[in-house]
């Protein structure tokens, strides 16, 4: 019977642990995608001069973007999303953006590529 119970619960910590690499990967995206919605918003067009713009959860939060998510899983404020503007051979920006988080929340820490 302990063998069973043994089993059972490396089974549930197995488990866990991969709901919560999901968990942050939903966050990841979830950054990315209020990040850019933020740079769309309030810096393309307006801020110029710059090939990389960071926006932080402190900002998100200051413009009364929904960060509870994050808030939830202790995330560090100053965990960003870098929006990488391209430019074409004028050096004229081509409107696409590569968007890389910077995401630390508890133990958990943004992968680098």
């Amino acid at each position: 019977m302990k063998k069973y119970l043994v089993i059972l619960g490396i089974i549930m910590l197995l488990l866990s642990g991969c709901t919560a690499k999901n968990n942050y990967k939903a966050l990841e995206e979830e950054l990315k995608e209020k990040a850019t919605k933020y740079y769309q918003d309030y810096i393309e067009g307006k801020v110029l001069g710059f090939d990389e713009h960071r926006v932080s959860l402190e900002a998100l939060e200051k413009a009364e973007v929904d960060i509870s998510n994050f808030k939830k899983k202790y995330c560090d404020k100053s965990s960003y999303a870098s929006i990488k503007l391209k430019y074409d051979d004028n050096n004229e920006p081509t409107g696409e953006f590569e968007v890389e988080n910077h995401l630390t929340c508890g133990e958990y820490t943004t992968k680098k590529k």
